[in-house]
């Protein structure tokens, strides 16, 4: 018997998806900027380590407090479906890694010997300061903020109305929100190239969420991604 995936549908209401396009652009640039300028005032009461926790702290809290029904939703359609949604995940990871592997291969055709993406060598160099605090952050608060918005607000939006856009802004913005910071900081452009590494999770995980209309599965997965990341870091 031929197993089939149920339609795609975004659970997001009007109003959440309204509020989650307003905090977006704010969680993508005006908050990181916003923190780096207080920080500068206040130096010695803000490091880096703070700043990111407050960073997320106020993602995690928008996700709590504007999409709680959403996520509760989505927690039904992830027990209702669990072996679609099992066989989902592993297609979806697998798609993961197999595009991973293809853009190292064009990183490395591009930028030789220096594949350390400046975004990694930033959270590498937070973790050895305090690494059960940046532990938490990326493998349990960044995954449900960056899903909820990139995925469920972005992507989710997008798709009904046109579905090749949907994966192409989506991923571009999942790729400049990491690397945005270090190329105005270094002041260099070829920084973007980097963002060949975020094609392959911003696809699969819009990919995952598509065939199944369930953001924790994306979430799920980003945190396992993420959880490699630091283990390798």
């Amino acid at each position: 018997m031929r197993v089939v995936l149920p339609e795609f549908d975004n659970s997001m209401t009007t109003a959440q998806k309204v509020w989650g396009f307003i905090y977006l652009p704010l969680h993508m640039f005006v908050l990181p900027l916003f923190l780096s300028m207080l920080a500068a005032y206040l130096p010695e009461q803000l490091d880096e380590i703070t700043l990111n926790v407050a960073y997320y702290a106020m993602g995690f809290g928008f996700c709590l407090l504007l999409m709680w029904r959403y996520l509760r939703h989505s927690f039904d359609l992830l027990c209702d479906n669990v072996p679609l949604n099992i066989a989902a995940f592993i297609c979806a990871f697998a798609l993961y890694f197999f595009l991973n592997i293809l853009a190292s291969v064009a990183l490395l055709a591009v930028l030789g010997d220096e594949l350390l993406n400046p975004n990694n060598a930033a959270l590498s160099e937070l973790a050895e300061s305090n690494s059960g605090v940046m532990w938490g952050l990326s493998v349990f608060l960044a995954p449900l903020a960056e899903e909820i918005l990139f995925r469920g607000v972005l992507f989710g939006s997008l798709r009904g109305k046109n579905r090749t856009l949907a994966f192409a802004i989506s991923i571009a913005a999942f790729g400049i929100y990491h690397l945005w910071q270090s190329a105005l900081v270094e002041m260099d452009w070829r920084v973007f190239l980097y963002a060949l590494q975020y094609i392959a999770p911003g696809y699969a995980l819009a990919w995952l969420y598509e065939k199944t209309s369930c953001i924790w599965l994306p979430i799920f997965m980003h945190m396992l991604i993420n959880l490699a990341a630091m283990l390798i870091l």
